[in-house]
């Protein structure tokens, strides 16, 4: 009886242990369920940044492409480059020109130079500052917007935009 006793004991103390390991075991693959959700949040989390990413990647790409449609719509020609800006030489005509713009950026407030005619670099830099504080495309050429905007600034109410869509003149000095 002793022996049934002990055996029986034994059995007990065995399904204790190894319903014990049950618990455990479960608790371990509960803990590692976790874990991967876990990872699967931060990966979720990564691919929405990345998707937002390529979206805003795409609306700069549309943007862009409709800039250059627009660009492609004016078809303003620049005139031929001259000796303007390293000589002080060109035409009487673009001379004149250069000084209207001067004038025009000075009463701006963007131009602080000599009213010379001579597109150099403080007239270049003028025109881009004014076409960047105008929202215009800052590249330095005075082309039909960049000259619009000027005539507010014109000593004579209007700057003439007499042949501004054969000659954009800014961006050629």
């Amino acid at each position: 009886m002793k022996r049934i006793s002990f055996v029986f004991l034994a059995l007990i103390i065995s399904l204790g242990l190894t319903i014990s390991g049950c618990g455990s075991a479960q608790k371990k693959l509960s803990e590692e369920v976790k874990g991967i959700k876990t990872k699967v949040d931060t990966l979720e989390t990564r691919v929405e940044g990345v998707e937002a990413k390529q979206a805003e990647t795409e609306r700069l790409t549309m943007e862009q492409a409709q800039k250059v449609e627009e660009m492609k719509s004016e078809r303003v020609r620049p005139i031929a480059k001259t000796n303007i800006e390293a000589k002080g030489k060109g035409s009487r005509k673009d001379r004149e020109r250069i000084k209207e713009i001067q004038t025009c950026l000075k009463n701006a407030g963007f131009y602080h130079g000599e009213i010379d005619g001579v597109k150099g670099r403080k007239t270049r830099s003028a025109i881009k500052k004014f076409q960047k504080a105008n929202g215009l495309n800052a590249d330095g050429v005075v082309g039909r917007r960049t000259w619009e905007a000027l005539g507010k600034y014109s000593s004579g109410g209007a700057a003439s935009a007499s042949g501004v869509e054969e000659e954009a003149i800014a961006g050629t000095k």
